[in-house]
């Protein structure tokens, strides 16, 4: 007999096993090591795509929201509003120290919006990484990545696998609201980080479940993620109790309490709100977090009310469906269109041969149920949708904020973020699973489905990239300038729209910018803590512990009215006191013994008992407000953020909403205090003020057609200018205006435009306007409830009855 037919002796047969279980491991590690590196390529290709995009598109300077408020205390180390964001504010302030030092040149804001780019475009990586391992599990053991003679061997499934995962990073960073806020001075780029990197730990921990060291790691960032949005809660406790369940932590006293101490050094940041606040105290700085009921209330956030997103009137807020509806529509329709459309389309082609689908997903799930990554792809999962349907059930059971307010939608819709992630990454493990059991599924076929899944985030990217690129967005610095430097030296800024004090702050916080002028947030007096803050503000004299309206328990006890606020500081500041915003109280007291005047983007607070002749004439007012509406068109009138790429949804959209409504504002006292002297001094020359009057709110009119185009007021005052034009015997020739906002009265079709300057021309121009303008009025009606409207009726029939032919 052959020596070579003999069979094995058991030690060869041992040897031969031996060897075999060797190569087995060897291959087995290989392939892991394979396709671990292919997962940290796919996250650095993704992640640096997104870095390159995002700094190329971020603005240089602040955005709107919270943005300049969270910068500048950041700055500083102060307290943020409610509920305080203690890591963001050291992260702010650690950047910002970094730029002064090395990068001078650079703004603050640059610096910060740089760190949310490095925030998102690591998140967006992770998004890659998340789904390449989740479909890993799905994947029957034919799609392999070897080594060759010739080197790395790639198949197509692992090709299209590939492709799947850098499209799904990459379409959820090209969507318009993360691109939006990831690329700003806001919270929400962190937070999505840390939603990804606690997903990441999930996909590692199901994968190893017994590691102590991974649920130690997951703890801490659960814990720190409370430190930067209170929301990162919806995503803790599906996952928090998936961990305790799968782990048995409870019956694990030693895993508990690594488990529970690794939390609370995540959460422990909070610590530094009163440390910061006990040791650097700073005014403008909100809440008084330097006692244990003050920092729990603001933790709470119950100067909001805890558990809500809205302090105002929500009796018309949408219920918990109503606003699931919109964020499902908001996320198909504008998120991600161009995925879900791949999604349908995968599904329809699977459905051709439906019974080889179905056959298909059967040996699909038995693979997933029988193999390790697919009983850890499936409990992921699973656990995914639990905290999708989780946070979208008690957020918007909570969320309090009026749908049907367009900017009221864009705030609420920053919080849709959290849930979209999660839904990304369901998209593109559905659209992989779509694609491995897709029939006649050739090598062709599939690099050619690959090509086209790395085409739909670069056409996300065309489709959003006008709207997303904010590299020259400076409108909120610009705005906040063109409020602060027409101001008098050591003025007091009194302010009660968010947007003002948010920019206004970062200037003088982060930029040193007039700081000499002493800014303070209504709404923030109106908190019983204010009182900790007083000392903070020498030049401020304050009569009462914190700003109420009169006869109120609170006003009783120690509170005081605006009125008398304002009795307190007229000594010092003299008519150097300034108003941004209404009242949160009514206050006829105040009304009574002050009044307001337009004075640029904010209002001058002058007593009624001391006449100043300076802005008491039309002349003189004239002149007077001419001065910050010149700093105002210089900084804003030719750059106003279009509507274009700024709806209603977008708070730059409030730039152009506030510069067309205080030059209104402005147009009509000047032309309220013309007609009053003409009326009682019909030869005191107003004519010049008339039609500067005329001529803004012509050119308001013009360049907000939307907003003034039914506006019964815009009728009736531009009606009472015109008609005073042709009545003024003043002069005989055309007043010539100043140009301060660079326009082409040529262009302008409603203004006088003829190059003859005769007296008849113009006067029948402005009679004609007349008509037109009184006419439109008495057509609103809206106008039947504006003061005047019957005697502005009784003027009109009268002089078109007068009229030959009539």
């Amino acid at each position: 007999m052959d020596r070579h037919s003999l069979p094995p002796t058991p030690t060869q047969a041992m040897r031969s096993t031996n060897n075999n279980n060797r190569m087995n491991n060897i291959n087995k590690m290989n392939s892991n090591i394979n396709e671990s590196s292919l997962g940290v390529s796919i996250f650095l290709i993704t992640a640096s795509i997104v870095f390159s995009v995002y700094t190329s598109t971020a603005s240089h300077s602040i955005a709107g929201g919270d943005s300049g408020e969270l910068v500048a205390e950041g700055c500083q180390l102060g307290t943020s509003h409610p509920p305080g964001y203690p890591l963001y504010t050291v992260i702010v302030y650690l950047v910002t120290s970094f730029g002064k030092q090395y990068y001078p040149t650079l703004s603050p804001a640059y610096m910060v919006n740089i760190t949310s780019c490095l925030f998102g475009s690591i998140s967006s990586g992770l998004i890659s990484l998340i789904v390449y391992k989740l479909t890993n599990g799905i994947d029957d053991g034919s799609d392999k990545v070897g080594n060759t003679k010739e080197g790395l061997s790639i198949s197509p499934q692992v090709v299209a696998k590939c492709s799947v995962a850098l499209s799904t990073g990459l379409l959820s960073a090209f969507s318009p609201l993360m691109w939006q806020y990831n690329t700003s001075a806001e919270v929400f780029a962190l937070h999505n980080l840390f939603v990804t990197l606690i997903v990441y730990v999930l996909v590692i921990y199901n994968s190893k479940p017994n590691s102590t060291w991974i649920i130690a790691l997951g703890s801490f960032l659960c814990g720190l993620a409370m430190t930067n949005q209170h929301t990162s809660i919806l995503l803790i406790l599906p996952v928090g109790v998936h961990v305790f369940y799968k782990s048995s932590i409870l019956n694990k006293p030693k895993l508990l309490f690594i488990s529970t101490l690794s939390f609370l050094a995540g959460i422990s940041l909070y610590a530094l709100l009163p440390y910061f606040a006990i040791t650097n105290p700073h005014a403008g700085s909100w809440g008084d977090v330097t006692s244990l009921s003050g920092f729990i209330h603001h933790f709470l956030r119950r100067d909001y009310g805890t558990m809500r997103l809205f302090s105002g009137d929500d009796s018309v807020s949408e219920g918990m469906l109503a606003r699931t509806w919109w964020w499902l529509y908001d996320f198909a329709i504008c998120q991600c269109p161009l995925g879900m459309l791949f999604v349908l389309f995968s599904f329809l082609v699977c459905c051709i041969d439906l019974e080889r689908f179905v056959q298909q997903m059967e040996v699909m799930e038995r693979h997933i149920e029988t193999t390790e990554k697919g009983k850890s792809t499936s409990s992921t999962l699973k656990v995914l949708h639990v905290a999708l349907i989780f946070y979208l059930v008690v957020f918007h059971s909570l969320s309090n904020l009026p749908l049907s307010n367009p900017l009221l939608f864009g705030i609420h819709q920053r919080f849709w973020m959290h849930p979209n992630i999660l839904m990304f990454i369901i998209v593109g493990v559905r659209i992989h699973e779509f694609i491995s059991v897709m029939p006649r599924r050739s090598s062709i076929k599939l690099l050619a489905l690959s090509v086209v899944i790395l085409l739909l985030p670069f056409a996300t990217y065309q489709r959003n990239y006008s709207a997303r690129d904010q590299s020259s967005n400076n409108y909120f610095r610009k705005y906040a300038l063109s409020i602060l430097e027409p101001l008098p030296s050591n003025s007091l800024l009194l302010i009660n729209y968010d947007q003002q004090w948010t920019s206004i702050r970062y200037l003088q916080e982060c930029e040193g910018v007039r700081t000499d002028i002493t800014s303070i947030n209504l709404s923030m007096m109106t908190f019983g803590w204010w009182q900790s803050k007083l000392d903070l503000y020498e030049n401020v004299s304050f009569p009462g512990t914190h700003y109420t309206r009169d006869n109120t328990l609170p006003w009783q006890n120690g509170a005081f009215t605006f009125s008398e606020l304002i009795d307190a500081n007229t000594e010092h500041f003299g008519s150097d006191i300034f108003i941004g915003g209404r009242l949160n109280f009514d206050d006829p007291e105040y009304h009574a013994s002050y009044h307001e005047i337009p004075f640029g983007l904010v209002r001058q607070i002058r007593s009624q008992e001391h006449i100043d002749i300076s802005v008491e004439t039309a002349k003189s007012y004239r002149s007077f407000s001419l001065q910050p509406w010149t700093t105002i068109a210089n900084h804003l009138s030719a750059d106003l953020p279009s509507e274009e790429k700024y709806p209603q949804t977008e708070w730059e959209w409030t730039i152009r909403r506030e510069f067309f409504d205080h030059m209104v504002s402005r147009s009509t006292h000047l032309l309220n205090l013309a007609l009053n002297e003409n009326e009682s001094s019909p030869s005191t020359n107003v004519l010049p003020s008339i039609v500067e009057s005329a001529l803004w709110l012509e050119l308001a009119s013009s360049w907000d057609k939307d907003t003034y185009a039914e506006s019964s007021s815009m009728r009736k005052n531009l009606g009472l200018a015109y008609m005073n034009m042709v009545r003024s015997k003043e002069s005989t020739s055309f007043p010539i205006i100043d140009d301060i906002f660079d326009y082409n009265l040529s262009n302008e079709t409603n203004w006088w435009s003829s190059e003859s300057n005769e007296y008849n021309d113009w006067k029948e121009w402005a009679s004609t306007r007349w008509r037109y303008e009184w006419e439109a009025f008495l057509g609103l009606e809206s106008s039947k409830s504006e003061p005047g409207y019957h005697q502005i009726k009784q003027i009109y029939d009268s002089v078109m009855g007068s009229l030959p032919g009539r």
